[in-house]
């Protein structure tokens, strides 16, 4: 493999100003990065707006939250999965077919929204069906996390922001803000996050976004623009995630714009095939969740995601983090096999957020 061409400098701004301590690269330097990755990769965040949120009844370890939103959405439902005693924390993230998917508990209802078109998933006319029903249940091992402590919180992204061009544009519309997909999924991180705070069920201040494939690019630019998550893990988050753009591995930035357009801001279609001249990169993306836990998870055989420029990205934040003295809330692992989610890699998250707990990171 080629190796990947040098980085931009997280520690150097735009005046030449290097920031030798935590205290400068916040004051000085944050508000530069986090506005090139707005402007260059992911578009501006939907407005943030007021919430509400409704407690439902508990069924074992499950309680159904519905979110509302103003400017008004339609509201989302959020499956909160509540451990024998108090949290250690929560895992909060999105899923991809619906809450029934990762629970075949039959008292949750199939979600009504849009989906893609997944026939393996139980998806046909773009709806979800009686066969989707705990097809990710693998996704996220309820049982073992709850027994290790933690909270799991996820939603249908669908009830966000719809995976399809025209109707994520709908979806800006309606709130007077033309943004891209990423940044909606991102959004939605932060109105749940509000209403598990609402809730008063878990501890909101130690709540860490977790996401997969698309889901885990959103859960990093989600934990770069809002310091109120308390951590962000990654698993297979390739281009626009955890791998810079410059390492040429896998999908490129042609490639997302061929097949999902309305991923990403307009305006970083503009570098398809000209990488290096992005002022900012996803290693960037990174460094802005310093000096929160951080974890990049990877697998051997995804090489769409690319796990070299994944592990490359979370190098390259590292002196981010050092500036803290943080180095020790990064975690990384590389799982045999390729693009998913198992209950391998959440034994690793779970681990590193025990291991975040007791040295008062987490």
């Amino acid at each position: 493999m080629v190796p990947p061409p040098a980085l931009p400098d997280p520690l150097c701004g735009p005046d030449g100003l290097r920031a030798r301590d935590a205290e400068t690269w916040r004051t000085h330097l944050r508000a530069h990065w986090l506005a090139a990755c707005t402007r260059e990769i992911y578009g501006p965040m939907p407005p943030a707006g007021k919430v509400r949120v409704e407690i439902g009844a508990q069924h074992g370890a499950r309680v159904a939250l519905a979110v509302a939103f103003e400017p008004a959405l339609p509201p989302a439902n959020v499956a909160l999965y509540l451990p024998d005693r108090p949290p250690h924390a929560v895992f909060f993230g999105p899923n991809f077919a619906g809450n029934a998917s990762i629970d075949p508990d039959p008292a949750i209802p199939l979600d009504a929204g849009w989906m893609r078109p997944e026939p393996a998933w139980g998806i046909a006319r773009n709806r979800a069906t009686e066969a989707t029903r705990g097809v990710h249940a693998q996704r996220w091992p309820l049982a073992e996390i709850l027994v290790r402590g933690y909270a799991a919180a996820t939603w249908y992204d669908g009830d966000f922001c719809p995976d399809d061009p025209d109707l994520c544009a709908a979806y800006g519309q309606k709130i007077g803000a033309q943004t891209a997909a990423i940044a909606f999924w991102a959004w939605s991180y932060s109105r749940v996050l509000e209403a598990l705070a609402q809730s008063g069920l878990v501890p909101a201040d130690k709540a860490i976004a977790i996401g997969h494939s698309r889901h885990g690019k959103a859960a990093l630019w989600a934990a770069a623009c809002d310091p109120r998550i308390a951590g962000a893990i990654a698993n297979n988050s390739g281009a626009g995630g955890a791998r810079p753009f410059r390492c040429i591995e896998g999908e490129r930035i042609a490639d997302l714009f061929a097949r999902f357009p309305h991923w990403f801001a307009p305006a970083l279609r503009d570098f398809a095939d000209r990488e290096n001249a992005l002022a900012a990169d996803q290693h960037i993306v990174l460094a802005l969740a310093a000096p929160r836990p951080l974890y990049v998870a990877r697998a051997s055989d995804d090489a769409w995601a690319g796990p070299t420029g994944e592990l490359a990205g979370l190098e390259a934040a590292r002196p981010v983090y050092d500036l803290d003295g943080a180095s020790d809330a990064l975690g990384t692992h590389l799982r045999r096999g390729g693009h998913a989610l198992t209950p391998e890699d959440w034994r690793h998250f779970l681990a590193f957020a025990d291991r975040c707990r007791r040295s008062g990171k987490l």
